[in-house]
């Protein structure tokens, strides 16, 4: 079910927060929408829910409009980032009262909620349970497993993994990717993380002042964004030594020959050292896998491939 945006646009109190958005984004494909805070993407994602109502534009399912719809006459799903469980009702009871709905009674009422419940990895410990005795990943596992009930042709994702820690977020991420491929599912995921936008996307759409800036391929548009902005939304950027260039701290590397400088600092990320470069002035950043042999204070080279530099159009005046 092709979901398409045509020329959508809002405004609040006398400010645009959707400029004229139009895309088209394919059944079963896996969309992220980046952006800063207020950039126009949640606005976006209530306005496709049912939710606010645009001023202008049309959405539509496979050419169909379905402005007005209600929310919940809509085949979709939003998963919102407060979870938003009914905290009178067990895991089962919350995963089954979409079908319930829908005129579902048991048995298949009660095993389609617990096969569900299975699929996102919950056992039947989890069954009786109310949210006010699960952890944060677990309510999460539960209210995807409650969107998935509806049998929504898409699901809409509001920030879903944000108040979760690392590990959980990477977890739920993969199990996301995984449920809505054999499932699929349409998605439209709203995220400021690049990590995760760059992780489950197959489309990525970047906004900026309520406008559309960039769409496409996240590894395309990481590797070669159209402007500095949507570069620094997607990851850090770090300037061309000598130039007027930037590159990705990954592409600038420490080596015998280049841009001589001083180590103004080193910090360990994890998988990956992070090293600050002073050279005439300006700060660089190099990020690399392995530990690098140099200390505060000493002197090192900056190389790096030239067909990696990022180059923009300066901004019109």
């Amino acid at each position: 079910m092709t979901l398409s945006l045509r020329a959508l646009s809002k405004t609040y109190a006398g400010r645009r927060v959707l400029a004229d958005v139009g895309v088209e984004l394919a059944a079963g494909g896996y969309t992220c929408v980046m952006g800063a805070s207020g950039s126009g993407k949640t606005t976006l994602l209530r306005i496709v829910a049912g939710l606010e109502r645009q001023d202008a534009g049309s959405v539509l399912l496979d050419g169909r409009a379905i402005d007005d719809l209600p929310a919940e006459r809509r085949p979709l799903h939003t998963l919102f980032q407060d979870y938003a469980l009914f905290p009178h009702l067990s895991a089962l009871d919350n995963v089954a009262f979409a079908p319930r709905l829908l005129g579902v009674r048991d048995p298949e009422l009660t095993a389609r909620a617990r096969a569900l419940l299975r699929d996102v990895g919950l056992d039947m410990s989890f069954e009786t349970r109310k949210p006010a005795a699960m952890s944060g990943g677990e309510q999460q596992r539960v209210a995807l497993a409650r969107a998935l009930a509806g049998e929504p042709r898409w699901l809409l994702l509001d920030e879903p993994l944000a108040a979760l820690d690392r590990p959980l977020r990477s977890g739920l991420r993969r199990l996301l990717r995984d449920l809505t491929r054999r499932r699929g599912l349409g998605c439209l995921h709203v995220t400021h993380d690049p990590e995760e936008a760059l992780a489950l996307a197959d489309r990525l759409l970047v906004f900026g002042g309520g406008a559309l800036l960039a769409a496409g391929a996240p590894a395309e548009l990481y590797a070669a964004p159209p402007s500095l902005e949507v570069a620094r939304l997607l990851g850090e950027v770090t300037r061309e030594p000598g130039g007027d260039g930037w590159l990705r701290p990954e592409h600038l590397r420490l080596g015998e020959s280049g841009a001589t400088g001083v180590v103004r600092s080193l910090a360990c990320l994890g998988d990956r050292w992070e090293v600050e470069v002073e050279i005439a002035g300006r700060v660089h950043l190099s990020r690399t896998a392995t530990p690098p042999a140099c200390t505060p204070g000493a002197a090192v080279a900056l190389t790096w491939d030239p067909a990696r530099v990022l180059r923009f159009a300066a901004p019109p005046a």
